[in-house]
C-alpha cells in the first residue's frame, strides 16, 4: 500500500505522531518536500524527539527512511539532528536512512538572505522562519541549486560553487550591502557537514521504485499543512513547496506511482504558526485560554477571574 499523511490545516496538526503511530504498518517512510523550517514532535516509549528533516519513521528499528528529491536539506542542521538522535540511542545507518542525490542543499548564505529580506520588509514581512527555505527553493527553480549528489563529484564542485557565489554575491554584497560569501569558507562547510553524509546519498527514486514493485508498503510524510501549499495555499503566506498528497510521488522521485490512500490530519480548532492572516482569528483572554489547554489528562488551564491569571488543574 502507498499512503500519504498530510495536514489539512496550516501545519502543526500532529502529523509526526500519526506517522509514528501508523509507521509500524509500513516498510518505508518518505519525506517528500520542505526543509528544516518546521518540525514534527514525537513522544513514544523511547522518549521525546523533535524531527525537522528526518522522516518520523527513523524512530522505528525496522523502518527504512527516505529523504526525497523534493526536499531542501540544510546539511549542518541534519548533521546535528542525526547526532542528537544517535546520542539518544537511535540507530542511523545507510541501511535505514537514504538521502536523494537530487535533493537541494540549503547553505548558510540562504539563511542570511532570508534574514536580510525579512529585515528589509519590516512590517510587511511574511513571517519567515529564517531558515533559508524560500531563497534555496528560488535557487532550485532558477537552476542555480547545488544537489546532494554534487557532493559525490568533488572534482566539479569547486567550479559549481565558484559560479554560484559569483552570482549570489551580486545580491548579498550588491543589493543588501552585506559581507560577500567566500568560496573557501563554503567549500570548508560542505566538507565538514557533507562528507559524513556521503554513504547515505543515493538514487532514492530507483530504490523506491524497486520497493513498490516488490510489494513493500510505503508511507509518504508531508511537512506543514495543505493551506501552506505554494500553489493551493494562502499565497503569499505559504511555504515554498507543495505540501499536498498529490505531490508525494513526485517529491519522492517516483512520479509514476499512484497513492492508494491519503490520511488527513486536522485539529479540533485551527491555529497557525508564522505570519499572515488567519480567518476568524481569536484574540484576548479566551484565545489565550484556548491555546493553553492540554489534552489527554495532562493539564487543563483555567482563568482566575480575580487576578486574570492562569493556573493548572490536573484532570
Amino acid at each position: 500500500m502507498l499512503s500519504a499523511i498530510v495536514g489539512i490545516n496550516w501545519g502543526d496538526e500532529g502529523k509526526g505522531r500519526m506517522v509514528d503511530l501508523l509507521g509500524g504498518d509500513y516498510d518505508v517512510v518518505v519525506r517528500y518536500q520542505g526543509g528544516n523550517n518546521a518540525g514534527h514532535t514525537v513522544v513514544n516509549s523511547r522518549g521525546k524527539f523533535i524531527l525537522n528533516l528526518l522522516p518520523s519513521g527513523i524512530l522505528r528499528e525496522n523502518t527504512i527512511n527516505v529523504m526525497g528529491n523534493g526536499m531542501v536539506v540544510d546539511i549542518e542542521h541534519l548533521h546535528g539532528e542525526m547526532r542528537r538522535l544517535t546520542e539518544s540511542g537511535i540507530i542511523i545507518t545507510p541501511d535505514n536512512l537514504k538521502i536523494s542525490d537530487r535533493a537541494i542543499i540549503c547553505f548558510p548564505f540562504h539563511r542570511r538572505l532570508d534574514i536580510l529580506e525579512e529585515e528589509r520588509l519590516g512590517d510587511k514581512k511574511y513571517g519567515s522562519t529564517k531558515r533559508g527555505i524560500a531563497p534555496v527553493y528560488s535557487d532550485k527553480y532558477m537552476k542555480k541549486g547545488i544537489r546532494t549528489g554534487d557532493l559525490l563529484s568533488p572534482g566539479t564542485l569547486r567550479e559549481k560553487i565558484t559560479n554560484l557565489l559569483e552570482w549570489k554575491n551580486l545580491t548579498i554584497a550588491g543589493a543588501y550591502k552585506s559581507q560577500p560569501v567566500g568560496v573557501a569558507e563554503t567549500l570548508a562547510w560542505l566538507d565538514k557537514f557533507g562528507s559524513p553524509l556521503l554513504p547515505f546519498i543515493c538514487d532514492t527514486g530507483e530504490y523506491l521504485g524497486c520497493a513498490a514493485k516488490t510489494g513493500r508498503d510505503i508511507l509518504f510524510e508531508a511537512q506543514l499543512g495543505a493551506l501552506r501549499d505554494i500553489d493551493m495555499g494562502i499565497y503569499p503566506y505559504t511555504s515554498s513547496s507543495n505540501t499536498l498528497a498529490a505531490y508525494a510521488p513526485i517529491g519522492a522521485g517516483v512520479p509514476g506511482l499512484k497513492l492508494d490512500n491519503t490520511i488527513g490530519v486536522m485539529k479540533a480548532y485551527s491555529t497557525s504558526v508564522g505570519g499572515g492572516p488567519l480567518t476568524a482569528e481569536m484574540f484576548g483572554g479566551e484565545a489565550e485560554l484556548l491555546r493553553r489547554v492540554r489534552y489527554s489528562g495532562v493539564e487543563v488551564w483555567r482563568e482566575d477571574a480575580g487576578r486574570g491569571l492562569f493556573s493548572a488543574d490536573k484532570t
